[in-house]
C-alpha cells in the first residue's frame, strides 16, 4: 500500500471507528512503524483533517464533540497539584461532565491546550496509568497548578454543581 492510500485509509478509519486509535493500532494494521503513521497523521493536518490526539488515541475533532445540541459548554479554572488530579477529574465526571481539555496559559509559549475528552471513571483510570507508566507531567506544573478545562455537561445545573464541588473540594481557583 502506498502512503498516499494509507492516509486515505487512517481517514477512513476514523470516520468509522466509535473510539479513539492508537499510533500503535494504526502501526499494527499497516505494517508500519509508530512514527510513519505520527507522520501521517502530521499530513493529514496539514490536509486541513481535523484530527485531535488524545490521551487515548487520534479522532476526528467532528465525531469527538458533544452528543446532544442542548448540552452545555463552559470552562472552570483549577489550582491543585498532581496528588488532587483523580479527585478533581471523578468530581467533574461524577457529577455528569465531560473534560474536554486542559489548557495552561505560559508566560512563554502563551495558551498550551491538551485534548482529554474523558468522560467516563474509566477514563480516569487509562488517564491516571498512562501519566504512571510515562512518567508523565501535567501542564499544570509549568503555571504553579492553575490549569483550564473545558467542559461539556447536560445542562448548565450540571456545570454549576461541578463548580460547587470543586470548590469544596478546594480544587476551584477563586483569586
Amino acid at each position: 500500500m502506498k502512503a498516499k492510500e494509507r492516509r486515505q485509509q487512517i481517514l477512513t478509519d476514523l470516520r468509522l471507528s466509535q473510539s479513539p486509535i492508537t499510533a500503535n493500532q494504526f502501526a499494527d494494521k499497516y505494517q508500519v512503524s509508530r512514527q510513519v503513521i505520527v507522520g501521517d497523521i502530521a499530513l493529514l493536518r496539514a490536509g486541513y483533517a481535523d484530527i485531535l490526539a488524545t490521551n487515548q488515541g487520534y479522532v476526528l475533532a467532528e465525531l469527538a464533540g458533544p452528543k446532544s445540541s442542548t448540552a452545555y459548554q463552559g470552562k472552570i479554572v483549577c489550582q491543585h497539584g498532581p496528588e488532587q488530579t483523580e479527585e478533581e477529574l471523578r468530581i467533574i465526571i461524577q457529577d455528569g461532565g465531560q473534560i474536554e481539555d486542559v489548557q495552561v496559559d505560559h508566560p512563554v509559549y502563551g495558551i498550551l491546550k491538551a485534548s482529554l475528552k474523558i468522560s467516563s471513571l474509566a477514563d480516569i483510570e487509562y488517564f491516571i496509568q498512562q501519566m504512571s507508566d510515562y512518567q508523565g507531567e501535567m501542564l499544570s506544573s509549568l503555571t504553579d497548578g492553575i490549569h483550564i478545562h473545558s467542559l461539556t455537561t447536560p445542562t448548565v445545573e450540571e456545570f454549576k454543581q461541578i463548580k460547587a464541588d470543586l470548590k469544596a473540594a478546594g480544587i476551584l481557583y477563586t483569586r
